[in-house]
């Protein structure tokens, strides 16, 4: 059947022209059938997710972004996005003022980005595929990781395990090494964990509620330890770890039943007390940072944040998952601007280096 300059086919004359089609053929008959199906992704600029995002941003109420006064007034429209005008300082703002989405363009890339996020893609792969600059790919994927970093604030109850792990220290991307240059991979110079190593702890309870952290160069001490997990314990918690002195002194310092799991004991204590949730998440972690070619250290703490997201929303489906990832990376204030961040970041490793 014809229509103007257009051949139109039917349906069964599709299904048997499959036959005559090769592999790479038909490989990419389902990368488009696929584009299609995905058309309706997840978009920060359509009405509905912006009302979505302010519902969540303002949950507790509406409140002024720059002063958090209550006295907000709506102010008309900027760009389609609602504006609101505060009476206390004067200022107005909107749906994504202080959100990674802030002051950028392409908007309408944002929702595909965040699907390439949840699918693991390096920084050149998603700006590749979105055709945006491999420097508006990194910047914006930092400004995302930023904001799940802050959301951090659950606290852990019931029992809880913890357990470090060691990674190599890394100035990827830095051009001012004190050292010689290593090849990907490379070796520590001294033998077992020394200050050539990063320090990452991790603590989890059974509801899955997870503190991972880059907590120290080398070894781990208790005032480390103290610093970093007195703020997220819950009264009355049960902690679960190894027969290292830090946490010994840790648990003995804030009164906490401490079951500790020896290199000799078998891996289940009374049948529930364990530290396989912590080492699982070790390993998987490692799993999938490899894909990235190394991490800079500097970054550690954002790269967690973004694996505990994906390690959280696995039973999440594809369209509900790149959603939520939405939601909570609009939903805390940006604390630093585009302008801001290689400093915060090299200000914040000097700190955890001293």
């Amino acid at each position: 059947m014809f229509g103007g300059n257009k051949m139109y086919l039917s349906f069964n004359q599709i299904i048997d022209g499959l036959e005559d089609l090769d592999v790479q053929q038909k490989k990419f008959l389902i990368q488009i059938l696929q584009e299609k199906l995905n058309s309706k992704s997840v978009n920060p600029k359509t009405i509905s997710n912006l009302e979505e995002i302010r519902e969540n941003r303002f949950n507790n109420g509406l409140f002024c972004i720059h002063c958090s006064s209550k006295l907000v007034r709506r102010f008309g429209k900027y760009r389609g996005r609602q504006r609101f005008h505060c009476k206390s300082c004067n200022r107005t703002f909107n749906d994504l003022t202080k959100t990674p989405m802030h002051k950028t363009k392409h908007l309408d890339k944002w929702g595909k980005y965040l699907e390439y996020m949840i699918e693991g893609y390096s920084i050149r792969k998603c700006a590749k595929l979105l055709k945006i600059h491999v420097s508006t790919s990194f910047a914006w994927r930092h400004k995302i990781l930023h904001v799940l970093n802050q959301k951090k604030d659950d606290k852990l109850q019931g029992i809880v395990e913890a357990d470090e792990t060691y990674e190599l220290f890394s100035a990827k991307g830095s051009r001012t090494l004190k050292r010689k240059p290593r090849k990907r991979g490379g070796v520590a110079k001294k033998r077992g964990i020394s200050q050539e190593q990063v320090c990452i702890l991790v603590a989890r309870d059974r509801t899955k509620t997870t503190v991972s952290q880059f907590a120290t160069m080398g070894r781990i001490n208790s005032q480390t330890l103290e610093q970093i997990l007195n703020p997220k314990m819950s009264p009355g918690i049960i902690f679960c770890s190894d027969g290292e002195t830090p946490f010994k002194a840790f648990c003995c310092k804030n009164k906490f039943r401490h079951q500790v799991i020896g290199p000799h004991d078998k891996r289940t204590k009374d049948g529930i007390y364990h530290i396989q949730n912590v080492n699982a998440f070790h390993s998987r972690y490692k799993d999938w940072e490899v894909r990235f070619h190394g991490i800079a250290s500097k970054y550690t703490d954002n790269y967690l944040a973004w694996f505990d997201f994906l390690d959280q929303t696995t039973k999440l489906e594809a369209r509900k998952r790149t959603n939520q990832l939405l939601l909570d990376s609009t939903g805390n204030l940006m604390k630093l601007n585009g302008s801001n961040f290689q400093k915060y970041y090299d200000l914040l490793l000097l700190d955890l280096c001293a």
